[in-house]
């Protein structure tokens, strides 16, 4: 059995890395049909993050979580983050409080206030 890294390599990988130039690193790699550099087309199905999922793992926590401590629906929340759906202006504006004031958004009873 070998000794291998958290990234697949033994020392004796390592040591073969360290002795290619920059040049030879890039065209092993580029050569590696596992390891081909994304095209544009590709590229341009990759979706950021939406900004609720950001918020929500910044302050680490879970979708159920997060829902009932803010007052969104969990199936609004999941949409927003599979990106099936926008939040509104508004919404957005309750996003950035949540984000910047996590506490005092919790004690706002935003059913009462509409």
């Amino acid at each position: 059995m070998d000794n291998r890294d958290k990234y697949g390599m033994t020392h004796e990988d390592w040591v073969r890395l360290d002795a290619m130039t920059d040049e030879q690193v890039s065209a092993a790699a580029l050569a590696d049909p596992d390891a081909l550099p994304i095209t544009d087309e590709q590229r341009a199905h990759f979706l950021r993050p939406s900004p609720v999922k950001t918020i929500r793992q910044q302050l680490r926590m879970g979708r159920e979580t997060f829902a009932a401590a803010y007052g969104i629906p969990i199936e609004t929340l999941m949409a927003w983050e599979r990106h099936h759906a926008e939040p509104t202006p508004a919404e957005l504006a309750y996003l950035r409080v949540i984000e910047r004031e996590p506490d005092v958004a919790k004690k706002v009873d935003f059913a009462k206030a509409s």
